[in-house]
């Protein structure tokens, strides 16, 4: 399906070409790389509805548009769309009151260019050097495969989630059905806090966990799960797969926490923890 400035491009670069279909559907799609291209038969069939009908939407979509789009001259209808390409955030309510048309006027227009309002997606929130360190590390990961065959398949990689008593409330998925309106409610943000700490690795097809940490982890209390708690769950991997381990922290701040000597001994004698510490590498422990 094309749009009517699809049409109108096409139609352009066919009269640039003095009337070559074959020519016009090779220049075109070079030109507008993003868009579905066209081959002869659609330009040819474009030339005959623009001279019999002086309509560039083939028959079936006008049928199945409904409504005409409106009365809108071309250069209101381009000033709408640009206004739209300019800031893709715009709603239909705030561009029917910049440009003075009704809203369903505006929300007609916008479908017959084929435009969707597609949904954010939250992402987590890096700093700015952050993508730097973190090409860094795969391109140092790719390496270490290269070199190592079978270096990921060693890795034990490690996660932890905080898990609040509000959770996750999805307003658009979450309904109920009724005939009348049942007023449901779902309660949040509660006066009585509490949360779970949860933490989980994977091990090729092995996963080792869950396992409750501390609500608020410190270096200390993290130290302890290594020494204490981690070690159990390696009970079944055999010692020389433990000596080609690389652990794989998650980056909390715990785990950069500089612990002191005493410290450092007693973590020696479960496994050697070494901390990236080169400033184009990313911050991540691994054990060796």
């Amino acid at each position: 399906m094309y749009s009517v400035r699809d049409y109108c491009d096409m139609y352009l670069k066919y009269g640039r070409c003095n009337g070559n279909t074959l020519r016009t559907a090779r220049e075109y799609a070079p030109r507008h790389p993003s868009r579905r291209p066209p081959d002869v038969n659609v330009i040819r069939r474009l030339d005959g509805r623009l001279r019999n009908k002086r309509s560039a939407l083939p028959t079936a979509n006008l049928h199945d548009s409904g409504r005409p789009r409106s009365d809108l001259t071309v250069a209101q209808v381009n000033a709408r769309l640009q206004r739209v390409e300019e800031a893709p955030e715009v709603s239909t309510r705030a561009l029917a009151r910049e440009m003075t048309s009704s809203k369903s006027t505006v929300h007609r227009l916008v479908r017959s260019e084929r435009l969707h309002p597609f949904r954010y997606t939250t992402v987590e929130g890096l700093k700015p050097d952050d993508f730097q360190k973190r090409v860094a590390f795969c391109e140092w990961l790719l390496q270490q495969q290269n070199t190592y065959n079978g270096f990921i398949a060693h890795t034990l990689c490690t996660d932890g989630s905080c898990f609040t008593r509000d959770g996750i409330f999805n307003h658009h998925s979450c309904h109920m059905w009724s005939q009348v309106n049942p007023h449901a409610i779902r309660p949040q943000k509660h006066q009585e806090h509490w949360s779970l700490n949860v933490w989980a690795g994977i091990l090729r097809d092995r996963l080792l966990g869950s396992y409750m940490l501390p609500e608020r982890l410190s270096g200390q209390s993290h130290l302890v799960f290594l020494n204490e708690v981690l070690t159990e769950f390696l009970d079944d991997i055999s010692l020389a797969e433990i000596q080609r381990l690389w652990f794989h922290h998650d980056g909390a701040p715990a785990h950069f926490c500089a612990p002191d000597g005493n410290t450092k001994r007693a973590m020696c004698t479960v496994l050697f923890l070494v901390a990236s510490t080169s400033d184009d590498m990313p911050q991540h422990f691994t054990i060796k």
